[in-house]
């Protein structure tokens, strides 16, 4: 599916106007609970900020006019690196769209979020707002597959959340996604285990996995598809005594080879032919 091109038209002032750009003391801006981005690594923050202290702010952060002042919409980190600097204003930009939408938008589009933040935001929006996965994706430009399988992190378990968050931000996206889409709990936290350890991909990992695997344990893989196929063959067949007037010669022989067969798995009797 084609990625869909953004469409903001609906975010921001509803007469068309463009935002406003103020210059606000910092310490007067009302944080909001609900920004997306959960995680600042401080050699990143410093890194903000000496940009910041040579060349300026580059980009303003957004707000909206609340009773009380105006309250942070988007750029936490941008206001958090004034603050790291002793600066006592930052532009800003007021707006009045949906502060949830813009919030998502502006961190996508000018720092990305994590993987992880980027999926528990998309679930608020769907909670809150009951916006479908494709019109998520028209919003921050992604496809729906893409949202799909971003929404697929918050099912992650909560060990694997919050070692990610705390020290393993080099494991990526389309590995997390992965491990995410594996049903099996053990199966995975222990491709988490070799992922940490830098043993490479699931794929990887489950190549190995596999390859580890003893005979025995393949032929029992193979014994399961032979009875699942043949619970469902007896399943439609019913009851065996209502067709005993209708097996003809051949088919008795066939049925008789069969049992053979199962005896012969069974360890019951040799087959004989």
């Amino acid at each position: 599916m084609p990625t869909l091109a953004p469409d903001h038209s609906d975010l921001f002032d509803d007469a068309g106007r463009p935002p406003r750009l103020l210059e606000l003391d910092v310490s007067r801006i009302l944080r909001n609970p609900n920004l997306p981005r959960r995680h600042f690594d401080p050699e990143e923050m410093q890194g903000l900020a000496d940009s910041i202290a040579h060349y300026g702010l580059k980009q303003p952060i957004l707000v909206q006019e609340v009773v009380g002042g105006h309250r942070l919409v988007a750029g936490e980190r941008r206001l958090r690196a004034h603050e790291m600097l002793g600066l006592a204003t930052i532009y800003a930009l007021v707006t009045s769209g949906n502060p949830d939408e813009l919030s998502l938008v502006e961190n996508v589009q000018r720092v990305d979020l994590d993987a992880l933040e980027l999926a528990e935001a998309l679930a608020r929006l769907i909670e809150r707002f009951g916006y479908t996965q494709e019109q998520l994706g028209r919003i921050i430009g992604k496809s729906q597959s893409n949202i799909s399988h971003t929404l697929r992190l918050n099912s992650l378990p909560e060990t694997i959340k919050q070692e990610y968050a705390a020290a393993h931000h080099d494991v990526s996206r389309s590995t997390l996604i992965e491990i995410a889409w594996i049903k099996d709990l053990e199966e995975q936290m222990a491709l988490w285990e070799q992922v940490k350890a830098g043993e490479g991909t699931v794929q990887a990992a489950r190549s190995r996995k596999d390859a580890a695997k003893e005979p025995s344990l393949r032929t029992m893989s193979a014994v399961g598809r032979f009875l699942d196929a043949l619970r469902r063959a007896t399943a439609r067949l019913g009851d065996p005594r209502e067709h005993r007037a209708y097996v003809d010669d051949m088919q008795r022989r066939e049925l008789i080879s069969l049992r053979r067969r199962i005896d012969l798995l069974l360890g019951d009797e040799p087959m004989v032919d």
